[in-house]
């Protein structure tokens, strides 16, 4: 019997690299740094809450939808199988095309091009956001290449300027840390689990596992173990790396001077390379966001183009990537504030779901072989309806202000909790199993 084929080391790290840069977008890379600024004397509670949910969260939901050997349409399908195809269609497209793929490109050309070359107006922007979305889908059009793109090359590119701006910053910033701002010096560990919260990357780690899957599939890797074991080396290596930067990230923010003064993330960051790096320090930021927004936008073409092949496997893989490619380009053109306005609301009221469903897929793992339908359908019901209530309040609709976390954004979280909880115990009650085996190991089915 021919022993399962394994992976190289080298590919391993390639594609930890790979999801470490799909992840890192410019917005994980402003957050951290902001927080450092805001938090003061209260970091290190505020940066362990910001990893419990920026960087454990995801890493736990890549691995488990590897161990399931679902993608996001089985999981989600859990929960009824409607349910299943409406949640993964709406969530690819919004972290897709019609969202985080527009917001990466239109992020890129607001602070790299319009800061740097001082180029403002639709003309420049179109002629960007060609050359972005051209460059994206050239290196995505082979999937099984992919990590080699972003693992070999543009992640390693990343990170040297990443270390570049951290060190030099260590070495010339020394400014004291000044008291925590309102918001962190409560209930710091708790502010840092929302900031992590809404980098919504829990949400993009269930579409970036077929990624990963996918990358060791084209080496002639398909044993189960085999690429559960590789996938969780890969993505253990692209938490500690996504660890390191915003820890790094964040000590920086607090050794700027004036830390009261910057609106946000990407004005502190800018000010920090200046101050450190002089008249290059604008270009070294520039290539930062560049290159963060550009690793991003390809994971996400990929991902995207995968699911809808798998969905609708009519069109071909490349065609897909056409398809989201000029979506995305098209959306670009709109404005980041345009998109955030449309969009935002979408995303926030998906990431409830997506959430649920890592956490009790998770769950679902520690029981053995017993089927938990009920659970499933339960928990994800009012996951769907507090996320709702919580749509409007964004929308600038109803407040609850009895249901707990509700003013946070959470108010979908303990109901949801309970409802899972009464599911489970029907589910014991009934005690069905399912014994069919997979890959050797007991299929997981609701």
């Amino acid at each position: 019997m021919t022993a399962p084929r394994t992976p190289r080391a080298t590919h391993v790290v390639a594609v930890g690299l790979m999801l470490f840069s799909m992840f890192f977008g410019a917005g994980n890379l402003i957050f951290p740094s902001m927080l450092g600024a805001e938090a003061g004397p209260d970091l290190l509670p505020a940066i362990t809450g910001f990893v419990i949910t920026g960087v454990l969260l995801p890493v736990v939901a890549v691995i488990a939808v590897a161990i399931s050997g679902s993608g996001v349409l089985d999981l989600a399908s859990r929960a009824g199988r409607v349910f299943g195809v409406v949640f993964s269609v709406v969530a690819y497209l919004s972290i897709g095309s019609l969202y985080a793929m527009p917001r990466a490109a239109s992020t890129a050309y607001t602070l790299s091009v319009e800061t740097t070359l001082d180029l403002h107006g639709e003309w420049p922007r179109l002629l960007f956001s060609l050359v972005f979305f051209g460059v994206s889908l050239a290196l995505v059009l082979v999937p099984g290449t992919v990590a080699d793109s972003l693992g070999k090359y543009l992640t390693p590119a990343l990170l040297v300027l990443i270390a570049v701006l951290v060190v030099v910053g260590f070495t010339r910033l020394h400014d004291p840390a000044v008291a925590s701002s309102a918001k962190y010096a409560d209930s710091p560990l708790v502010t840092g689990v929302l900031e992590g919260y809404f980098t919504m990357d829990s949400v993009a780690a269930l579409a970036f596992a077929i990624v990963v899957v996918t990358s060791f599939g084209a080496r002639g890797v398909t044993d189960h173990r085999t690429v559960v074991r590789a996938t969780a080396v890969s993505t253990l290596i692209a938490g500690a790396c996504l660890l390191l930067v915003y820890v790094s990230l964040a000590v920086l923010g607090t050794k700027m001077p004036d830390k009261t003064s910057f609106s946000d993330g990407a004005e502190l960051l800018s000010r920090a390379s200046e101050l450190t790096l002089g008249d290059a320090g604008a270009w070294v930021f520039a290539a930062v966001v560049l290159l963060a927004c550009l690793t991003t936008a390809v994971g996400l073409i990929t991902a995207s183009a995968s699911f809808f092949h798998e969905l609708l496997p009519r069109l071909s893989y490349r065609a897909w990537c056409v398809v989201f490619t000029v979506t995305g380009l098209a959306v670009a053109n709109l404005g980041l504030q345009r998109i955030l306005a449309v969009s935002g609301p979408v995303i926030g009221f998906i990431y409830p779901v997506a959430i649920t469903l890592i956490l009790l897929t998770v769950f679902h793992m520690t029981v053995g072989t017993l089927r938990i339908p009920v659970t499933y359908r339960a928990a994800v019901t009012v996951a769907v309806l507090f996320s709702l209530l919580d749509l409007g309040r964004s929308l600038g609709g109803l407040v609850i202000g009895w249901i707990p976390l509700f003013a946070d954004g959470l108010g979908w979280l303990v109901p949801t909790l309970v409802a899972g909880a009464v599911g489970y115990a029907v589910d014991r009650r009934r005690g069905l199993h399912d014994e069919a085996l997979v890959g050797g190991d007991v299929e997981v089915k609701a």
